[in-house]
């Protein structure tokens, strides 16, 4: 949570800035983008351990 409040850009900044100057497409996208990274993420972490885990069967 610190991060959204001292940092100077990036997503958490936009999220932000944007609830500060009542911009809600700029909330809204940030967030949305930042769910899409956080899936992408989740999906490649979930495709590592499926092959090393059949790596080490």
């Amino acid at each position: 949570m610190g991060e959204l409040l001292v940092s100077k850009r990036g997503l958490g900044y936009l999220i932000m800035y944007g609830s500060q100057v009542f911009n809600i497409n700029l909330v809204i996208t940030s967030v949305f983008i930042l769910g899409i990274i956080a899936y992408l993420m989740y999906k490649l972490i979930t495709i590592i351990e499926n092959k090393y885990n059949k790596n080490n069967q």
